[in-house]
Order: structure tokens, then sequence, then C-alpha cells
């Protein structure tokens, strides 16, 4: 288990972490706590240690927090650790790779390469045998050693390409009228008589 006290001073703006006895950088400490999160809950997947790393109050975004107009719903322990499972089970192999690490403040930003080969289902797409290698983020705000705010995203596109699970793109654009050769100002492409919008279908879900 990762052990850090911390120690504060009224002229210091951040806690300093004592690791080992040795006292750190404030941002190295964070830093560490994030690399030994990575190791044991996501490559390990000892989810029972997932609560010495998060605050039991934590913050967990998902991408679609960061878009759009509605207050983010963020998500507790229980779900990055249901999260975390679910890619463990269909992934048996799975991998974190941390390709580099930067930390300001109480924020650490770290950059991960997520490598495995998908033996059972993930949700709708059924088991392939087909290996991933995606890159992904993971950002978090940290308060006394824990993890109180996270976010977590992955190139779920490359993933879904690499599983062979993206719906096939119709490329001939389909007539729906006889096509007029006028064209609009400084455009090459035709003003009627195209369907540019592709016909999609749906990918094979699981049976």
């Amino acid at each position: 288990m990762f052990n850090a006290t911390v120690e504060t001073h009224p002229n210091v703006l951040f806690a300093t972490a004592v690791i080992g006895g040795s006292v750190v950088n404030p941002a190295e400490g964070n830093k560490a706590i994030c690399r030994r999160f990575v190791q044991k809950i996501f490559n390990e997947g000892e989810l029972s240690l997932i609560w010495d790393f998060m605050s039991p109050d934590v913050v967990s975004h998902e991408l679609a927090d960061s878009l759009g107009d509605s207050e983010p719903q963020g998500h507790g322990r229980e779900w990055m650790a249901d999260l975390i499972s679910l890619y463990r089970h269909a992934f048996p192999n799975l991998r974190f790779e941390i390709q580099d690490q930067i930390a300001e403040g109480d924020r650490v930003v770290t950059c991960l390469r997520m490598r495995g080969t998908q033996e059972n289902a993930l949700m709708a797409i059924a088991a392939s045998g087909r290996k991933i290698d995606i890159a992904g983020i993971l950002v978090d705000r940290m308060v006394s050693g824990k993890i109180v705010e996270s976010w977590f995203h992955l190139d779920a596109l490359g993933m879904l390409r690499q599983l062979d699970a993206l719906p096939v793109l119709n490329r001939q654009p389909q007539k729906l009228a006889p096509v007029s050769h006028d064209t609009a100002p400084r455009s090459s492409l035709p003003i009627a008589g195209w369907n540019l919008a592709p016909a999609l279908t749906q990918p094979a879900l699981v049976s």
C-alpha cells in the first residue's frame, strides 16, 4: 500500500508529501500517487484499493460531461471501479503504460497507452479476439494525497476501428433528383441532386 503523510506550513502554498521518510516536491508526490493508481487499479485490478486512492466524495467525469451546456454529472468511486472492471473483463490482459506525466499545482495529467486483446464482450460488442493499442489521457485533481476529481478519456473511435465494430459507410453518394450542374459561388459541388450523408448500417451486436 502506498503511504503518504502531509506536512504543511503557513508560508507554503501547497502541502509537501513525505514518502518513505523523504520529503518530495508536492507535484512529484502527486505524480507518484497517480502512477501507483494506474498500476494497482488499472493493471493489477485490485479494485478494493480504489478507496485508498480516491476521496469518498470524488467526482469522476465522462467525456460527455466536458461538452454541451448542461451541468456535468459526476460519478463516484463505485462508478470508476465498475468501468475498470468492465474493460478488464473484456480485455483480460489489459495493460496501461504511462507515456508521460505533467503536474502543476493540484493537477496531474497522465498520458496513457492502453493495450489488450478482446476475449469477452464489451457492452454491445461481441468478443472478437482482436488486439487494441490506443491512447488515453487521465487528469486528476489531488487534495491531501487523494484524487478528488478525475477526467478519463480514451480514443474510443480508434478502439472501435481496431475491433472492427464501426458501422460501414456507404461512400457512394445517392442521387435524389436529376443532377444540376449549377454550382454555388466558390463551390465545386452541385447545388442539388446529391445526398452527402452516408447510409449507415448497424454494427454486429452481442447475440
